[in-house]
């Protein structure tokens, strides 16, 4: 029986693949389109998003990151192989994290230490937050966005095993 936090990790894997592939075929002034109430332009949402994972997983795992704080656009399906490689490393995390498990936060202004589980949260939950960012942007757009809910997942087949 997979265990339930795997579940989530393998949603939002799929659910990052599911938007991505929602934006491949975009236009360059399509993915420069920003819409009030969101993180900003939508080529920098997919940066962030991208970015954001692959701190997360280095914060817990060590390995490196795939795509740096600093790192340009590198493109929609770029961004999209690095998704799916830090997807692998949450999933794995999500099996094996102990919970004593502490990560040290080192950021420029502080320094601070947090339980593992929180930094594994929290890289479900900015995903998703963002992808709702996109999702609102290409409906601005005329598209109709992916349904990326649990039941979508479910019903993908996904959630078998």
């Amino acid at each position: 029986m997979t265990p339930i936090l795997v579940h989530l990790f393998r949603h939002n894997r799929w659910a990052n693949q599911a938007m991505f592939n929602a934006c491949k075929d975009l236009t360059e002034p399509q993915l420069a389109v920003s819409v009030e109430g969101t993180y900003g332009r939508l080529d920098e949402t997919l940066l962030h998003i991208a970015r954001a994972e692959s701190g997360y997983t280095f914060r817990l795992t060590d390995e490196p990151r795939l795509i740096g704080r600093e790192d340009p656009f590198p493109g929609v399906e770029r961004l999209a192989e690095v998704l799916d490689a830090t997807g692998a490393r949450l999933e794995r995390v999500a099996a094996e994290l102990p919970v004593e498990r502490e990560v040290r936060i080192v950021n420029p202004d502080e320094d601070f230490t947090v339980p593992g589980f929180v930094v594994l949260l929290q890289a479900a939950n900015h995903a998703t937050e963002h992808r709702m960012h996109v999702a609102t942007i290409l409906t601005q757009l005329g598209f109709d966005p992916p349904e990326l809910d649990f039941w979508s997942y479910n019903d993908a087949g996904l959630s078998a095993g």
